[in-house]
Protein backbone atom coordinates (compact mmCIF):
# COMPACT_ATOMS: atom_id res chain seq x y z
CA UNK A 1 0.00 0.00 0.00
CA UNK A 2 2.36 2.15 0.87
CA UNK A 3 4.62 1.20 -2.09
CA UNK A 4 1.82 2.45 -4.36
CA UNK A 5 1.32 5.64 -2.83
CA UNK A 6 4.75 6.27 -3.67
CA UNK A 7 4.28 5.74 -7.24
CA UNK A 8 1.24 7.96 -7.20
CA UNK A 9 3.40 10.69 -5.75
CA UNK A 10 6.19 10.08 -8.22
CA UNK A 11 3.86 9.79 -11.12
CA UNK A 12 2.39 12.93 -10.52
CA UNK A 13 5.38 15.01 -9.51
CA UNK A 14 6.98 14.07 -12.85
CA UNK A 15 3.40 15.06 -14.43
CA UNK A 16 3.44 18.42 -12.97
CA UNK A 17 7.34 18.70 -14.03
CA UNK A 18 6.70 18.33 -17.53
CA UNK A 19 4.27 20.55 -17.38
CA UNK A 20 6.60 22.71 -15.67
CA UNK A 21 9.18 22.22 -18.20
CA UNK A 22 6.97 22.75 -21.11
CA UNK A 23 4.62 25.49 -20.00
CA UNK A 24 8.25 27.65 -19.47
CA UNK A 25 9.26 26.16 -23.38
CA UNK A 26 6.38 27.65 -24.93
CA UNK A 27 6.29 30.81 -22.96
CA UNK A 28 10.07 31.80 -24.01
CA UNK A 29 10.46 34.01 -26.83
CA UNK A 30 12.41 33.15 -29.68
CA UNK A 31 16.23 34.12 -29.32
CA UNK A 32 16.19 36.42 -32.72
CA UNK A 33 20.47 37.37 -31.92
CA UNK A 34 21.84 35.80 -34.28
CA UNK A 35 19.74 37.36 -37.53
CA UNK A 36 20.70 41.19 -36.11
CA UNK A 37 22.30 42.76 -38.70
CA UNK A 38 23.50 45.03 -36.20
CA UNK A 39 24.22 43.31 -32.70
CA UNK A 40 24.83 46.64 -31.22
CA UNK A 41 21.39 47.39 -31.70
CA UNK A 42 17.93 46.01 -30.89
CA UNK A 43 15.87 44.48 -33.48
CA UNK A 44 13.78 47.58 -34.30
CA UNK A 45 15.03 51.28 -33.65
CA UNK A 46 14.28 54.69 -34.84
CA UNK A 47 15.79 56.04 -38.07
CA UNK A 48 17.59 59.63 -38.26
CA UNK A 49 15.39 61.69 -40.55
CA UNK A 50 15.42 64.92 -41.11
CA UNK A 51 11.86 66.09 -39.55
CA UNK A 52 12.96 63.94 -36.29
CA UNK A 53 9.77 61.95 -36.90
CA UNK A 54 10.44 58.36 -35.75
CA UNK A 55 10.54 55.55 -37.85
CA UNK A 56 11.22 52.43 -37.65
CA UNK A 57 14.28 49.98 -39.03
CA UNK A 58 14.22 46.36 -39.16
CA UNK A 59 17.67 45.26 -38.02
CA UNK A 60 17.60 41.75 -39.73
CA UNK A 61 19.71 41.13 -42.28
CA UNK A 62 17.40 39.06 -44.19
CA UNK A 63 16.03 39.72 -48.31
CA UNK A 64 12.25 39.94 -47.09
CA UNK A 65 13.28 42.81 -43.96
CA UNK A 66 15.16 44.48 -46.76
CA UNK A 67 11.98 44.93 -48.83
CA UNK A 68 9.88 46.06 -45.63
CA UNK A 69 12.22 48.60 -44.47
CA UNK A 70 11.98 50.04 -48.47
CA UNK A 71 8.32 49.49 -48.09
CA UNK A 72 8.63 51.67 -44.50
CA UNK A 73 10.67 54.56 -46.04
CA UNK A 74 8.25 54.94 -49.52
CA UNK A 75 5.12 55.05 -46.84
CA UNK A 76 7.21 57.84 -44.98
CA UNK A 77 8.01 59.28 -47.76
CA UNK A 78 4.71 59.28 -49.33
CA UNK A 79 3.02 60.33 -46.04
CA UNK A 80 5.33 63.97 -46.06
CA UNK A 81 3.61 65.08 -49.22
CA UNK A 82 0.38 65.00 -47.42
CA UNK A 83 0.48 67.75 -44.65
CA UNK A 84 2.03 65.49 -41.93
CA UNK A 85 1.21 65.67 -38.14
CA UNK A 86 3.24 62.71 -36.99
CA UNK A 87 4.88 59.52 -37.29
CA UNK A 88 5.57 56.61 -34.55
CA UNK A 89 5.69 53.44 -34.20
CA UNK A 90 5.53 50.50 -31.72
CA UNK A 91 7.02 46.87 -31.80
CA UNK A 92 6.76 43.28 -29.79
CA UNK A 93 8.85 39.64 -30.30
CA UNK A 94 6.31 37.56 -29.00
CA UNK A 95 7.89 34.27 -29.13
CA UNK A 96 8.94 33.89 -32.62
CA UNK A 97 6.86 36.95 -34.08
CA UNK A 98 8.30 40.46 -34.54
CA UNK A 99 5.31 42.82 -35.06
CA UNK A 100 5.08 46.49 -35.87
CA UNK A 101 2.35 49.31 -35.71
CA UNK A 102 3.14 52.01 -37.82
CA UNK A 103 0.82 55.48 -37.05
CA UNK A 104 1.18 58.20 -39.59
CA UNK A 105 -1.17 61.38 -38.76
CA UNK A 106 -2.43 63.49 -41.89
CA UNK A 107 -4.32 66.99 -41.43
CA UNK A 108 -6.99 66.85 -43.73
CA UNK A 109 -6.86 68.97 -46.54
CA UNK A 110 -9.66 71.10 -45.21
CA UNK A 111 -7.14 71.99 -42.08
CA UNK A 112 -11.05 70.93 -39.68
CA UNK A 113 -8.93 67.50 -38.86
CA UNK A 114 -6.17 64.89 -38.92
CA UNK A 115 -6.16 61.03 -40.58
CA UNK A 116 -4.71 58.27 -39.11
CA UNK A 117 -3.02 56.08 -41.42
CA UNK A 118 -2.24 53.24 -39.96
CA UNK A 119 0.11 49.77 -41.21
CA UNK A 120 1.39 46.84 -39.58
CA UNK A 121 3.85 43.88 -40.41
CA UNK A 122 3.65 40.68 -38.60
CA UNK A 123 7.52 38.41 -39.35
CA UNK A 124 7.44 34.85 -38.23
CA UNK A 125 11.13 35.28 -37.68
CA UNK A 126 11.95 31.67 -37.21
CA UNK A 127 10.37 31.09 -41.26
CA UNK A 128 11.37 34.34 -41.99
CA UNK A 129 8.17 35.10 -44.07
CA UNK A 130 5.90 38.15 -43.45
CA UNK A 131 2.02 36.81 -41.85
CA UNK A 132 -0.80 37.43 -43.90
CA UNK A 133 -4.22 38.73 -41.43
CA UNK A 134 -5.71 35.13 -42.30
CA UNK A 135 -2.47 33.57 -40.82
CA UNK A 136 -2.49 35.72 -37.90
CA UNK A 137 -5.89 34.71 -36.69
CA UNK A 138 -4.92 31.23 -37.43
CA UNK A 139 -2.55 31.30 -34.51
CA UNK A 140 -4.94 32.63 -32.29
CA UNK A 141 -7.45 30.27 -33.33
CA UNK A 142 -10.29 32.97 -34.48
CA UNK A 143 -11.98 32.45 -37.74
CA UNK A 144 -12.31 35.16 -40.19
CA UNK A 145 -16.46 34.20 -39.68
CA UNK A 146 -15.81 35.00 -36.17
CA UNK A 147 -13.66 38.41 -36.39
CA UNK A 148 -16.21 39.17 -38.61
CA UNK A 149 -19.04 38.55 -36.51
CA UNK A 150 -17.05 40.44 -33.35
CA UNK A 151 -16.28 43.82 -35.66
CA UNK A 152 -19.48 43.96 -36.50
CA UNK A 153 -20.64 44.05 -32.86
CA UNK A 154 -18.59 46.72 -31.93
CA UNK A 155 -19.90 48.50 -34.64
CA UNK A 156 -23.48 47.90 -33.76
CA UNK A 157 -22.33 48.74 -30.27
CA UNK A 158 -21.12 52.02 -31.30
CA UNK A 159 -24.18 52.85 -33.30
CA UNK A 160 -26.68 51.67 -30.04
CA UNK A 161 -24.85 53.89 -27.94
CA UNK A 162 -24.83 57.00 -30.23
CA UNK A 163 -28.73 56.61 -30.56
CA UNK A 164 -29.12 56.73 -26.85
CA UNK A 165 -26.76 59.50 -26.75
CA UNK A 166 -28.81 61.86 -28.87
CA UNK A 167 -26.57 62.01 -31.77
CA UNK A 168 -28.97 60.77 -34.21
CA UNK A 169 -32.46 58.49 -34.56
CA UNK A 170 -32.60 55.15 -35.79
CA UNK A 171 -34.89 56.47 -37.96
CA UNK A 172 -33.56 59.12 -39.75
CA UNK A 173 -30.09 57.38 -40.20
CA UNK A 174 -29.68 53.06 -40.35
CA UNK A 175 -27.00 50.75 -39.49
CA UNK A 176 -26.16 50.36 -42.91
CA UNK A 177 -25.42 54.12 -43.67
CA UNK A 178 -23.67 54.37 -40.14
CA UNK A 179 -21.32 51.72 -41.84
CA UNK A 180 -20.93 53.68 -45.43
CA UNK A 181 -20.28 57.11 -43.59
CA UNK A 182 -17.48 55.21 -41.75
CA UNK A 183 -16.30 53.88 -44.76
CA UNK A 184 -16.60 50.39 -43.45
CA UNK A 185 -17.89 48.60 -46.95
CA UNK A 186 -16.20 44.75 -45.17
CA UNK A 187 -15.19 45.35 -41.63
CA UNK A 188 -12.28 42.48 -42.85
CA UNK A 189 -10.49 44.92 -45.00
CA UNK A 190 -8.15 47.71 -43.78
CA UNK A 191 -7.31 45.68 -40.39
CA UNK A 192 -3.98 46.08 -39.15
CA UNK A 193 -3.08 43.42 -36.35
CA UNK A 194 -0.52 44.05 -33.68
CA UNK A 195 0.70 41.41 -31.39
CA UNK A 196 1.33 42.67 -27.91
CA UNK A 197 3.12 40.19 -25.63
CA UNK A 198 1.39 37.50 -26.93
CA UNK A 199 -1.99 39.44 -27.37
CA UNK A 200 -3.42 40.14 -30.36
CA UNK A 201 -4.95 43.75 -30.83
CA UNK A 202 -6.34 45.18 -34.05
CA UNK A 203 -6.26 49.20 -35.25
CA UNK A 204 -8.55 50.39 -37.78
CA UNK A 205 -9.51 53.52 -38.44
CA UNK A 206 -12.70 54.49 -40.07
CA UNK A 207 -14.34 58.05 -41.03
CA UNK A 208 -15.82 59.54 -37.41
CA UNK A 209 -16.91 62.69 -39.10
CA UNK A 210 -20.13 63.08 -40.30
CA UNK A 211 -23.26 65.82 -40.05
CA UNK A 212 -23.84 64.52 -36.54
CA UNK A 213 -20.50 65.48 -35.27
CA UNK A 214 -19.64 62.05 -34.08
CA UNK A 215 -16.34 63.30 -33.92
CA UNK A 216 -17.49 64.22 -30.39
CA UNK A 217 -18.28 60.89 -29.56
CA UNK A 218 -14.77 59.20 -30.80
CA UNK A 219 -11.35 59.14 -30.45
CA UNK A 220 -8.11 57.32 -30.98
CA UNK A 221 -9.20 54.94 -28.97
CA UNK A 222 -12.12 54.17 -30.96
CA UNK A 223 -9.67 52.68 -33.40
CA UNK A 224 -7.92 50.36 -31.13
CA UNK A 225 -9.18 46.64 -30.41
CA UNK A 226 -7.71 44.38 -27.84
CA UNK A 227 -8.96 41.22 -29.52
CA UNK A 228 -7.54 38.61 -26.94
Amino acid sequence: MIKTKRVIIFILLLVIITCLILYFINKKDYNYTNLLEDQNKEIVYDKINKRKDIVPYINISSDLVTNINKEIDTMYDEYLLFSPDGFSYQFNVSKNILSIIIKAYVVHPEQTHYDIIYKSYNIDLKEMKLLTNKEILERFNITEKKMKYYLQNKFLNYYNDLISKKFFDEKEYDFNTFLEDKNVDNVLDDNYYYINNNHLELYKYFNIYTDYKEENYFNEESFHFVIT
